[in-house]
């Protein structure tokens, strides 16, 4: 999830009780619980049920899009239409459609269909430490010591997960690393481009054009009616799964999570989700986690703590 999209959205409860704070860390390790599991059971569609990974993303991306605009519909009414006036709202509007949330949830399917849901999901929580280094630059100033462990521990996870700890040899596909590479910089377009959006209209809004807007762009490209593999009971609710509860239940979980305890506590138990998708893929799918890889993932996990917790 986009951290500074909710940052420049949803003011932090200053006062908050022990009841709600308890409820806001429950809304928010479910929904990282669900993003998790919806990668392992969308490796099992692909692996078993030998459905495209474009064809989920597109139903996955125009449903609960629209779900959500009817949602800002009712609240908002005629307003959710106002970032379509604007050419240039609208331009940027496309382009975080598509690079940003059409890229980051296909390259994302891609990379588990070479690889596995729980290195995908570690592999694609690379991105805040790009974000951290992009602000560094773009604010022109050194970047704290925080940023430097965050980068180290970075490289550090991102080599014992493609090499499994040995140098003179990579364990992970050519088109994962590939397709991990490109859903990191997908995550990176999602979370920075609609800032300037965000400063004028709701997340919901944005977040359900964008999702729209992604999935009818990729339905040009694999119609939804053109559909290939195994349809049976297991795979609609597989679906059904992925549609509404990872795309759009859990989304709102977070924003209410958020809007209760804060960005910064949101986005440090939101690191649940790698947990999650590696804990799910080893019980569920068989997937081997050697020693090293479970380093490689726990010092991503790191990195994302000590950059949320630090606000860097």
């Amino acid at each position: 999830m986009p951290l500074s999209s909710i940052k420049q959205t949803l003011s932090s409860i200053k006062t908050i009780n022990l009841t709600s704070e308890r409820a806001g860390m429950i809304y928010i390790i479910a929904a990282g619980c669900i993003w998790g599991f919806g990668g392992v059971v969308g490796q099992y569609i692909m692996q078993y049920k030998h459905i495209d990974a474009a064809w989920i993303i597109g139903i996955r991306l125009c449903l609960p899009g629209l779900l959500l605009l009817s949602l800002c519909y009712r609240k908002h009414k005629s307003t959710i239409f106002n970032p379509l006036k604007n050419p240039q709202e609208l331009m940027l509007l496309i382009i975080f459609s598509v690079v940003g949330m059409m890229a980051s949830q296909l390259f994302y399917f891609l990379t588990i269909k070479y690889s596995n849901a729980a290195t995908a999901t570690i592999l694609q929580y690379l991105y805040p430490v790009i974000i951290a280094i992009i602000l560094a630059i773009y604010l022109r100033k050194r970047p704290s010591i925080y940023v430097i462990i965050a980068i180290i521990l970075a490289i550090t996870g991102a080599f014992c997960l493609v090499t499994d700890g040995s140098i003179d040899k990579i364990t992970l596909p050519a088109k994962a690393i590939v397709y991990g590479s490109i859903c990191v910089i997908g995550s990176v377009t999602y979370t920075l481009l609609p800032i300037p959006l965000l400063k004028k209209y709701n997340t919901t809004t944005i977040a359900g054009w964008g999702m729209f807007i992604g999935g009818i762009i990729l339905n040009f490209f694999h119609p939804f009616w053109q559909f290939s593999g195994i349809l049976d009971f297991t795979a609609i609710l597989s679906i059904i799964f992925i549609i509404f509860a990872t795309g759009m239940l859990a989304f709102l979980l977070y924003l209410i999570g958020v809007k209760i305890l804060g960005s910064s506590k949101g986005s440090i138990l939101a690191t649940i989700e790698p947990l999650a998708a590696a804990f799910s893929s080893v019980l569920f799918l068989n997937v081997k986690f050697s020693w090293v890889d479970w380093f490689g993932a726990a010092c991503i996990i790191a990195m994302i703590v000590i950059l949320a917790k630090n606000k860097v």
